[in-house]
């Protein structure tokens, strides 16, 4: 089973749909304080979207830029059919994809300590992990990234956003500009390959890791 991880839900307090409405509405008069008040709302979000789908710190700020650079010069298009959070969610997943396409070198280890990290939060830890189960965690999400990283992108996003984010075909399908029949297939072949290799990983490096099924 994939590691499944908390989804960032921004660096304040979530706006209401009135709210929401409004800043967006200020932000297309070019309201500069609108602008910055967007930005840092919503900053520390796609900054943990987009290395959740990387697992790389590489030029991680600047890929924010991207986002948001994006984001302001959309906003004119942008037709409230979603929250502005998925919104923005679904122009992190397009700049991740570029990155994917583009990135020649293999993410360093130190990212899968960084990304349990980002996805517990110490507060609702109760007592310390042992040392082994540590460890464990940590060679498991290895193993999950190291296979993930040699997915072809399209088949990563889909398998990342369904199995370790937990959302559903229309949510990725919205969020990959596709449609949920396309992401289906897409994922079926996707887990198939994903568990082959994982399968040929914990032959060389056991324990193993639990699976299921799984194609598109």
């Amino acid at each position: 089973m994939l590691p499944r991880v908390r989804r960032e839900t921004g660096s304040t307090a979530a706006l209401g749909p009135a709210d929401e409405a409004d800043l967006i509405a200020r932000c297309r008069t070019d309201d500069r304080t609108a602008h910055d008040e967007l930005y840092h709302r919503y900053r520390r979000q796609v900054a943990a979207n987009l290395y959740r789908v990387l697992n790389d710190r590489t030029d991680l700020d600047d890929l924010v830029q991207e986002v948001f650079v994006i984001a302001f010069r959309g906003l004119d298009k942008f037709r409230g059919d979603a929250r502005l959070s998925t919104w923005l969610y679904r122009i992190c997943v397009n700049v991740a994809l570029g990155r994917i396409r583009t990135r020649r070198r293999r993410p360093s280890a130190i990212g899968v300590a960084d990304l349990d990290a980002t996805a517990v939060d110490p507060s609702l830890v109760e007592r310390p992990e042992t040392p082994e189960r540590t460890l464990q965690r940590q060679q498991d999400r290895d193993r999950v990234y190291r296979a993930l990283e040699q997915l072809a992108p399209k088949k990563r996003v889909v398998l990342y956003l369904h199995e370790i984010e937990g959302r559903d075909l229309k949510d990725i399908a919205y969020l990959v500009d596709s449609n949920p029949v396309t992401v289906r297939t897409r994922l079926f072949y996707a887990r198939r390959e994903f568990y082959r290799l994982i399968a040929g990983d914990a032959a060389l490096d056991p324990p193993p890791m639990g699976g299921e099924e799984g194609e598109a």
